[in-house]
């Protein structure tokens, strides 16, 4: 592909995802779930699970996907600009986070963080546990222990923006019950033990 054709790919996507977003938003709302539940949902019936199953060739149209990563795909433009998407969503929640809340509810958004970060560890390395025993996921090479660590951990980082989305959706934003439950506060931590992981 070249460069006026990546680009025609990528905004065919964009406009694709968000008609899709949309749609599934709409009938989310219907069941009280906010957008970024139907965002989600709608990146299942997208994908392989779904769309890939029904329309397999279609799907590998829209969304080109090569596993032996040598030539430019998906991966190469929309992954980049997903990211660049969510670390700007993340500094907005970061510039409307109120340190003052915090300071006065100490011991109470304490209590939210640790149980924020260990619930989802817990069962994440519960997960791990099960699935190192039970199926092949993880590389013959990987430890019971570096499995459990690392799926823990990433149930963690990815529980952040999801809950900042609910937040913000719900209305809570800036009140007490918002900052107290928001990322800020334990975000850090999930993010530094990652990398601890890779070299054991």
């Amino acid at each position: 592909m070249n460069n006026v054709s990546l680009a025609v790919q990528f905004f065919l996507q964009i406009a694709v995802i968000l008609l899709a977003c949309r749609v599934v938003g709409a009938i989310a709302a219907r069941f009280g779930q906010p957008q970024v539940v139907a965002e989600m949902i709608t990146g299942v019936l997208l994908g392989p699970s779904l769309f890939g199953l029904l329309a397999p060739e279609w799907q590998q149209w829209l969304f080109p996907w090569d596993k032996a990563q040598k030539l430019r795909d998906t991966s190469c433009y929309l992954f980049p600009a997903s990211q660049l998407g969510l670390a700007l969503y993340m500094f907005i929640v970061g510039m409307e986070f109120r340190v003052d809340i915090v300071r006065k509810r100490l011991k109470s958004s304490v209590a939210v963080s640790v149980a924020g970060m260990v619930t989802p560890f817990l069962l994440g390395a519960g997960l791990a546990w099960v699935l190192f025993h039970h199926t092949e996921l993880f590389p013959k090479k990987t430890s019971l222990l570096e499995a459990m660590l690392f799926l823990g951990a990433s149930m963690c980082i990815t529980a952040f923006p999801m809950l900042a989305r609910i937040i913000h959706f719900k209305g809570l934003a800036g009140t007490t019950m918002g900052t107290a439950s928001s990322p800020p506060p334990t975000a850090p931590r999930p993010w530094h033990s990652t990398p601890s992981i890779k070299p054991m």
